[in-house]
């Protein structure tokens, strides 16, 4: 598999992990604050993976990898029940894992093009 269709994979995933996000509280009770930030940061986390499909820049990466730090640490600042936090953890895992390894393909596709280019 070349870079382009690693970046584009962990594309699709990282947006899959948003949506997640997002559809969660439909399966896991939680609700008040921290309902809107699952909200707010699974639809960030899927729009940043959507933007890397079709733009080959590292930003959307940062993008994600930031809100899945932030998703981490909120998951525990809510007073929210044991499946919100652990969906929320291991969505953050999930989410900055994705968000490293298509920056990591983006930067290598980049990097190669310049160098054909020359």
């Amino acid at each position: 598999m070349n870079n382009q269709s690693q970046s584009r994979l962990a594309s699709l995933l990282t947006i899959g992990v948003g949506v997640w996000l997002m559809a969660s509280p439909l399966f896991i009770s939680v609700s008040g604050a921290a309902l809107v930030n699952v909200l707010i940061v699974g639809g960030i986390i899927a729009v940043a993976g959507a933007v890397q499909l079709f733009w080959n820049n590292t930003l959307p990466s940062w993008i994600a990898a930031i809100t899945a730090v932030w998703l981490m640490v909120s998951a525990f600042m809510f007073n929210a029940g044991t499946g919100f936090v652990w969906s929320a953890i291991l969505s953050a895992v999930a989410a900055f894992a994705l968000a490293v390894w298509d920056g990591i393909e983006v930067d290598h596709v980049q990097h190669t093009g310049h160098q054909a280019a020359v």
